[in-house]
């Protein structure tokens, strides 16, 4: 899908941006020339697709591409700078209409359930960027949670370098942490090459790694936690 026009610059490190793709579907963007570059959205998306396939609700992510020299239509200068070095594929995120970032409380009075994938997912996935400051959780209107960020996830490293997690609990920070909260596994293990079949190829070059070695080191390292 391709990026047609930039609605609205969001707040967060990255300066990610509501987006209009020329299907009329929205998305929140999060921009290969920002942050931790290609190799960030290629974790994060991995992550998404992961959690996805744990149970977590999440928004669905999908690459989407910028064209080359977008006309600028929102945003300062230095916004401006930042899409016109991420020409390319960058990370869609499904926008979530009518939702906005949840109160610690609210996420600790949603239902079991996505409770208990949400917090499942950010085991697997070292996720240790869900704190009760900011516990990265949208809810929409009709009180459904649905996580985000995942892009300070440690399991992509861990994997590829064949390390364990040190301490497979959430971190003490998070703001799960402590619950009695049932483990949901997965029904059958996750097939990691259906989830890396549509990155890019350009994500995996920043990141240093084949899309073959990636698949099995995820594949490796997800068997061992995910019955």
């Amino acid at each position: 899908m391709i990026v047609t026009r930039i609605l609205q610059v969001l707040r967060g490190s990255t300066s990610p941006a509501l987006v209009e793709t020329a299907s009329g579907a929205d998305f929140v963007l999060k921009f290969a020339g920002a942050g931790s570059g290609p190799r960030g959205l290629l974790i994060e998306f991995l992550a998404l697709r992961i959690a996805d396939a744990l149970g977590a609700p999440v928004p669905a992510p999908t690459p989407l591409l910028l064209p080359t020299d977008f006309p600028w239509q929102i945003g300062t200068d230095e916004f401006d700078a930042t899409v016109q070095r991420s020409a390319g594929r960058n990370l869609g995120i499904a926008y979530v209409p009518n939702a906005r970032s949840a109160t610690a409380a609210e996420v600790l009075a949603g239902d079991t359930t996505s409770l208990s994938a949400i917090a499942f997912a950010d085991r697997v996935l070292q996720n240790v960027d869900r704190t009760a400051a900011n516990p990265n959780v949208l809810i929409d209107d009709a009180g459904r949670l649905h996580a985000i960020d995942y892009d300070a996830c440690l399991y992509f490293d861990r994997a590829l370098g064949a390390r364990a997690p040190f301490s497979f609990a959430l971190p003490a920070r998070h703001v799960l942490a402590g619950l009695d909260l049932p483990s949901p596994h997965a029904a059958a293990p996750v097939d990691v090459g259906a989830i890396v079949a549509d990155a890019p190829a350009a994500w995996f070059a920043a990141a240093g790694a084949d899309r073959e070695t990636v698949t099995k080191a995820l594949q490796s390292y997800l068997n061992a936690f995910v019955a």
